[in-house]
């Protein structure tokens, strides 16, 4: 019964240290619009230019995937309009018209990434963008030219250049992955310790008894 319970701790403490996979370990992203118009209506088209840029300030590192905006009804299932790849890097476009007035939710889907919640969008009306969470530097000379995102300034230096942004306690960055494994795994140290003791006491007392 002892065996079987040390084996179960150390299964769990293994399972805490196995590397969580590079999509998620630490990583995220944040979509940026380019400029829109200032009132939209239902049914009329539009062609909105966005960037998917990983921890706030440069292209993804690997290969991203499929991208699309996507945008949500107060009531109804949500209707998605794919992003197609223009000439920069982690810049896309997605041509869309919404079929009836209302409130919509507009989200982006971020290939590897998390989903990213853009905003809320009123027809007849405008957008309301959500306060991004500030972007992380990155050390990589920017790759963009005259036509960048939004959130980058076009002074010769690095992607990490990203004029700040002051975000919401809720849009704040989400904690890293990888260190909460860390903290699981500690935790599970404590506990095969713990076991380890209470088992090496309870030994001790036998002998004890039997002398």
């Amino acid at each position: 019964m002892k065996l079987r319970l040390v084996s179960l701790l150390a299964a769990v403490l293994v399972a805490m240290l196995v590397p969580v996979p590079s999509a998620v370990a630490g990583n995220w992203a944040i979509t940026y619009l380019d400029p829109l118009p200032d009132t939209f209506a239902a049914g009329q088209p539009y062609t909105a230019g966005f960037w998917v840029l990983q921890h706030g300030s440069h292209p993804s590192y690997g290969e991203l995937g499929a991208t699309a905006l996507v945008f949500t009804p107060s009531q109804g299932d949500p209707v998605v309009f794919p992003g197609v790849a223009l000439r920069e890097p982690a810049h896309y476009a997605a041509a869309f018209a919404l079929p009836h007035d209302g409130t919509w939710r507009v989200s982006a889907r971020q290939g590897v990434f998390a989903d990213y919640e853009i905003g809320t969008l009123t027809l007849p009306g405008g957008l309301v963008v959500s306060p991004p969470p500030a972007p992380m530097p990155d050390g990589e000379k920017s790759p963009w030219g005259a036509i960048r995102p939004p959130a980058i300034a076009l002074n010769g230096g690095g992607a990490g250049q990203a004029q700040p942004v002051a975000p919401s306690a809720a849009a704040a960055a989400p904690e890293s992955p990888a260190s909460l494994g860390m903290v699981l795994a500690a935790a599970g140290l404590v506990v095969v310790a713990g076991v380890a003791l209470l088992m090496g006491g309870r030994r001790v007392r036998n002998r004890l008894r039997r002398r």
